[in-house]
């Protein structure tokens, strides 16, 4: 959630990067994920009572999905709570993640897909949208032993002296714990093409997350709630290396908290412009996405954008 700099903010963080993370790191990773989701649920129902976010959360649900009667509406506003703290806060459980707890939180159907594309000696892009816990797949693949690459935004821009020197600089030391790399857009463009040429994983956000800089070409495209403006990059990397770009999708799991879906590669478009297949590819990635949007609309990072006046679906300050 979009949040602005205050003595009262430094003070959580404070709350959040010590105890907190000392106890959630201590716990199976099951155990910490229901305790990020249930501390998201205690800040809904607080918001709740007093109206205003939660309100304007109810508000947004209904606009990315018309037809949510006031009770699901809410469901999907508490949704939103949970999906914020436990995609901020997931980097504390990663360090007790292995190969073997892996299946108690996360499931992995269609690996298949990525196996087959590796065995052929082709790389992998695997574009997945702001919607859950968005690093816990790149996490759960590395820990699988796939050779994962991810192009991330991390910035302490405009963050007070705490939050530049607790919450980014643990940050990006629990980051750099992950088994794969992470490399910043733009400088990073070039050595995901190496990694995929050398039959390597990428995986990228398919949409910018609220207050994130976009980076790359973008297009527009029809969107649950409105037009989305959405970068091509995902699919101008599988074009430019002929690496396969497999649809990836984050939601529920039948039995386990989280479910990742690998779906089969795109179908490269038979014509000449990379550019207008590359937007093609997009739109068929973005179709597929948008049903799982229009679903669950708190899951979505995106459900932001409609809750500040001054925020756009393509955000640029």
């Amino acid at each position: 959630m979009k949040v602005s700099e205050s003595p009262g903010r430094d003070l959580l963080r404070l709350v959040v990067w010590y105890p907190l993370r000392l106890v959630v790191e201590r716990l199976p990773p099951k155990a910490g994920f229901a305790l990020l989701a249930r501390l998201g649920r205690l800040h809904a129902a607080l918001a709740g009572r007093r109206g205003g976010r939660a309100a304007r959360l109810r508000r947004a649900a209904g606009t990315v999905a018309p037809g949510l009667d006031e009770a699901v509406r809410k469901t999907q506003m508490v949704a939103a709570y949970e999906t914020h703290y436990v995609n901020q806060l997931s980097i504390f459980v990663f360090p007790r993640l292995t190969r073997d707890n892996r299946p108690s939180v996360l499931a992995i159907e269609g690996r298949e897909h990525l196996d087959a594309a590796l065995a052929a000696g082709r790389g992998v892009v695997l574009p997945i949208g702001h919607f859950g816990p968005t690093q816990l797949p790149l996490a759960a693949l590395g820990l699988l032993g796939y050779p994962m690459l991810q192009i991330g935004f991390l910035s302490d821009a405009g963050l007070s002296f705490i939050g530049r020197h607790v919450a980014f600089r643990l940050r990006q030391r629990y980051e750099a714990r992950i088994p794969a790399a992470i490399v910043p857009p733009g400088p990073g463009t070039r050595r995901a093409i190496e990694h995929l040429r050398a039959g390597g994983v990428v995986m990228t956000t398919a949409d910018d997350g609220p207050g994130q800089v976009p980076f790359g070409r973008h297009a527009d495209f029809d969107f649950p709630g409105g037009r989305l403006s959405a970068p091509l990059g995902p699919a101008k990397l599988a074009l430019a290396t002929g690496a396969a770009l497999c649809p990836a999708f984050l939601g529920p799991g039948r039995n386990v908290p989280f479910c990742l879906t690998i779906e089969a590669p795109l179908e490269v478009p038979a014509i000449s412009d990379k550019n207008a297949a590359g937007r093609a590819m997009t739109e068929d990635f973005l179709e597929r996405y948008a049903a799982r949007v229009a679903a669950m609309p708190g899951w979505w990072h995106g459900l932001e954008d409609h809750v500040f006046p001054l925020a756009t679906r393509h955000i640029r300050d």
